[in-house]
């Protein structure tokens, strides 16, 4: 029997999509794992609905603790043989456990990884993404087909397919590991599946995409600009390291380990919003620099190889100097009420709204005033430094900081409609 855990959380969007696709699976012997982590949507009716009319499904309706405490729970109660993973945004192929188990069962596997399709709707179906396609070469260049092998021999595996779906786990290799708990934390499934790859002996791949994988923009929680969130990524990279030492193995995937991390985590920082970037980069030269003499580069490209020089610099402004200017202009509280003036759909709230962007705005001035005095190195540059200064220039000469130099000028002109 096969146990496929379903963490869910506010999409009810697509997860009868998602379900669907499990439900169906050619493989039946299935346990169903559904678990609503206090969802505010109707995601937990859903689940409820589908348990009705199918008897493999349990459904576990509980507070919102994040997703890794989610998959927790699920691991605690699964009896399967096998373990899967589904991201209740995504779904899968109807064929893909069939598909995975008769290729465990066949080389005596203890985890299976396929392939997966990189899904955006935005996107034309032909345009294969520079990731997926990558991924796709790795494992069948870099990977055998019909044997087994341990992360040590091919341990390029852990930077281009390191995700914990598109996997299927033998529950004897992952009885002894769980998800980081640290609630609010956006990768908590990065430390489980670098644990669950390096303690494999029998690590098979299956050359088919069975699972679809949703890059919807509007559905990124994970990579929200404004989410707190990203900042524990660094936390639970944090995480991963320590569990590899404990484990004997962090000295031997040393180079893959960073590489994956510094792909992650650079990507994460030009997603989160500007005004946290100085605490996200402070977190950055606390993790990279504890371990900074062991580092190398040996997988990065240049633009990684170039946000980590930075890093162990300790110099904030070069990662800013190709837009910094922009931000800093877009970030004045001048461009900010402006932007609200513009944009706002009802004048009745409108005086509201711009008061709670000014507080907004000189609370963050005041935490950011403490960080650059704990750290200097986080003081900005003049902004004439910046590349993109001449179009930060013409931001200033825009309608929208226009209106916004109105509003500082008189407030009360908001009153009489006059802006």
């Amino acid at each position: 029997m096969i146990s496929i855990i379903v963490p869910i959380y506010n999409v009810e969007k697509y997860l009868r999509e998602c379900l669907d696709s499990i439900v169906n699976q050619t493989y039946t012997n299935l346990e169903i794992i559904l678990v609503n982590d206090g969802s505010t949507d109707n995601c937990g009716a859903i689940c409820d609905e589908y348990a009705t009319k199918d008897k493999r499904i349990k459904v576990i309706h509980k507070e919102n603790a994040g997703l890794g405490a989610a998959y927790n729970t699920g691991l605690e109660i699964a009896k399967g043989e096998y373990i899967g993973f589904v991201e209740s945004d995504d779904w899968i192929e109807l064929n893909m456990y069939e598909e995975l188990y008769n290729k465990a069962e066949e080389l005596n596997s203890d985890l299976v990884k396929c392939k997966f399709f990189d899904y955006n709707s935005t996107r034309k179906p032909k345009d294969l993404p520079y990731r997926q396609k990558r991924i796709d070469f790795e494992l069948e260049n870099c990977c055998p087909d019909n044997k087994t092998f341990s992360i040590l021999e091919y341990p390029k595996l852990l930077i281009y397919h390191s995700s914990i779906w598109a996997t299927l786990y033998h529950k004897d290799l992952i009885s002894r590991i769980r998800f980081n708990e640290l609630k609010g934390a956006a990768y908590p499934d990065f430390s489980f599946m670098m644990q669950a790859l390096s303690i494999a002996n029998n690590i098979s791949t299956l050359r088919k995409a069975l699972y679809h994988y949703r890059q919807e923009p509007a559905n990124m929680s994970s990579m929200k600009k404004t989410d707190i969130s990203l900042l524990k990524m660094i936390e639970q990279c944090s995480y991963a390291r320590e569990k590899l030492v404990s484990l004997n193995i962090f000295d031997k995937i040393r180079e893959e380990f960073y590489s994956h991390a510094i792909a992650s985590l650079h990507g994460f920082y030009y997603r989160i919003e500007d005004d946290l970037k100085p605490l996200f980069f402070q977190k950055l030269v606390d993790f990279f620099c504890s371990d900074s003499q062991k580092i190398t580069c040996k997988y990065f490209h240049q633009h990684e190889k170039d946000f980590l020089l930075c890093i162990l610099d300790k110099d904030y402004s070069r990662t800013l100097i190709h837009n910094g200017a922009v931000w800093r202009i877009k970030n004045h509280l001048t461009y900010k009420l402006g932007f609200e003036v513009k944009h706002s759909k009802t004048k009745l709230l409108l005086p509201f709204k711009l008061i709670k962007i000014t507080i907004k705005h000189y609370f963050q001035k005041f935490i950011f005033n403490i960080v650059c005095g704990a750290n200097p190195y986080l003081k900005l540059p003049p902004i004439y430094g910046y590349a993109d200064y001449y179009k930060a220039l013409q931001i200033q000469k825009s309608e929208i900081y226009q209106l916004g130099k109105r509003v500082m000028k008189n407030p009360f002109i908001i009153l009489y409609g006059r802006v």
